[in-house]
């Protein structure tokens, strides 16, 4: 039975205590950095137990003069961990001695922790789904992730090399922009390429706007604009642009038909459909600007 379970069992067999008494109970087994229960209790060099996030972080950002957060004495950065502290905690939260917001926010992570680590597992053993997942968590900084560009980029490529194709666009995107990358618009256009021929909406738009106004090393060429725009206007397994923007690359490709360069607007560069891809792995909401 999981934590939060056996919480939810036990507050009707419970007696609380005062918020005093837990208070002086929690005392010794808080992170004495993040103030919180820990999740991962760890003994450091200096006897204190800590939520090993928070020492990590504290290790990071003191290099070359590492000293204790209580004692501020010289310390080492040799971990151990705590078992018995987090059975301790484990016990308390499940008997509803400990409660409220302290109880809440380490089931919380305890069960972020766990699904981490299922999702790793997954991406580890080569599902390309959960290799995309991990790939935007450590890019942006989900679920208790540390935002970390290299990271996620990394994650990003294995999934698409897995036959990812939101992960192909994603990559084209990041590279087109310098967003978290490198800028290189020819690396950009490969993703690209290699995501419209899969049938992705956005990767076929972009193709189509680049050869429209012979942008990113293309040159201008009219019939492969209308062709690739005229895709980007199909139902698409990978993603799909907005029924409005669809509209105006209907539009576009009319007026390329007659010999019209198609009108630009403050808008155009802003690729809908972003948000749904992401959204479908991810809790969170981002567009991505592709230049076109």
């Amino acid at each position: 039975m999981s934590p939060a379970n056996r919480c939810r069992k036990s507050d009707s067999t419970s007696v609380k205590i005062s918020k005093d008494q837990m208070t002086s109970l929690t005392d010794d087994l808080i992170c004495p950095i993040s103030l919180e229960l820990p999740c991962d209790p760890v003994i450091a060099e200096d006897g204190r137990i800590y939520d090993r996030p928070s020492i990590e972080e504290h290790f990071q950002s003191h290099r070359g003069d590492l000293k204790s957060p209580i004692t501020n004495e010289q310390m080492g950065i040799k971990l151990l961990p705590a078992v018995q502290h987090r059975n301790t905690i484990e016990t308390l939260v499940a008997a509803g001695v400990i409660w409220g917001d302290l109880a809440a926010k380490w089931i919380e992570k305890v069960k972020e922790k766990k699904d981490t680590e299922e999702l790793l597992k997954k991406a580890n053993s080569g599902n390309a789904d959960a290799m995309y997942e991990a790939g935007a968590r450590n890019f942006y900084g989900l679920h208790g992730f540390k935002q970390d560009f290299k990271l996620g980029i990394q994650w990003y490529t294995k999934a698409h090399r897995a036959g990812n194709v939101r992960a192909t666009v994603l990559l084209g995107g990041y590279y087109l922009n310098g967003f978290g990358v490198t800028k290189c618009c020819t690396k950009g256009m490969v993703y690209m390429s290699v995501a419209a021929g899969q049938g992705s909406n956005i990767a076929a738009y972009t193709l189509g706007m680049a050869f429209a106004n012979g942008r990113h090393g293309f040159n201008v060429d009219k019939a492969e604009a209308i062709h690739w725009l005229g895709k980007a206007t199909e139902d698409s397994p990978h993603d799909c642009l907005s029924y409005s923007f669809k509209h105006r690359t209907r539009v576009w490709i009319d007026q390329l038909k007659t010999s019209k360069k198609p009108r630009m607007t403050k808008h155009t560069n802003q690729v809908e459909g972003w948000s749904s891809i992401l959204n479908k792995y991810a809790d969170f909401e981002c567009t991505v600007k592709i230049m076109t």
